[in-house]
């Protein structure tokens, strides 16, 4: 079973109109214009892990609008990627190898009381890209956590 969800922006974008714009965890839609920009960000990760194990977070960046984005860019706390240009109905795929600790391995970094928080946190990546008027909009995909067993 995997762990999955997924958020999007939508824009429909004025021809000549400049607009920056950031979104967390929504759909954004505005009313006038004639273009959709529609990116979509999503992670997904298992269900359940072991402390001390490595699990594999696969990352997606979708452009399901109908016009092309430039500049994308993702990034998290573990990596950056600069993806480019994603066409319309493009979607750039990638994998991450994450180490879930264990308690001693925070201790040793951390403190000798501290633990590893059940369920595993991670937080959503951010991606950037610019529409063709040269505007950046910014998402924040999701967040997953992972029950340790």
């Amino acid at each position: 079973m995997l762990v999955a969800g997924v958020f999007a922006f939508t824009y429909k974008a004025p021809p000549s109109q400049s607009n920056n714009t950031t979104v967390d965890n929504v759909t954004n839609n505005t009313s006038n214009g004639t273009t959709y920009i529609k990116v979509v960000a999503n992670q997904t990760g298992p269900a359940t892990a072991k402390k001390g194990e490595n699990v594999t977070i696969n990352y997606s960046i979708s452009n399901k609008g109908g016009q092309v984005v430039y500049n994308v860019k993702t990034n998290d706390q573990n990596f950056n990627t600069t993806i480019g240009t994603l066409k319309p109905g493009e979607t750039k795929n990638y994998q991450y190898t994450l180490h879930i600790p264990t308690d001693a391995e925070v201790q040793q970094d951390f403190d000798p009381n501290a633990t590893v928080s059940n369920p595993f946190f991670i937080g959503g990546f951010g991606v950037s890209f610019s529409d063709s008027n040269g505007s950046t909009h910014t998402i924040n995909a999701n967040s997953l956590e992972i029950k340790l067993v």
